[in-house]
């Protein structure tokens, strides 16, 4: 099954942020690896969107219809509704994700 893959507002601030990370830290060549790892994420997700593992963090509090995938050291979280998937959170996989997990998903 392939799906369309949409980030939400907060995934598009995720990548934003990510980046102008990179800027204020004299990285602008991480940028275009940064876009180019995420493009590959985003293709993999369209392409098999079923196999992305389910984030413990959310397993723990019994939440099952979110997915994540990794792509070192970023994890990126989705579900799917309607055949398409919509990406919630770009993270860091090092950051404790519990608070910034229950912040995203439940405010």
């Amino acid at each position: 099954m392939t799906c369309k893959v949409l980030l939400t507002n907060a995934a598009e601030r995720d990548m934003q942020l990510i980046c102008d990370y990179f800027s204020a830290n004299q990285q602008e060549n991480r940028i275009e690896r940064f876009l180019t790892q995420m493009e590959k994420v985003f293709q993999r997700i369209a392409q098999t969107p079923e196999t992305g593992s389910w984030p413990f963090e959310l397993l723990e509090l019994g939440i099952s219809e979110y997915r994540e995938v990794f792509s070192h050291p970023y994890r990126v979280i989705y579900y799917l509704e309607n055949n398409t998937a919509y990406v919630v959170l770009i993270a860091d996989a090092r950051r404790d994700l519990d608070v910034l997990l229950q912040m995203r998903l439940f405010m």
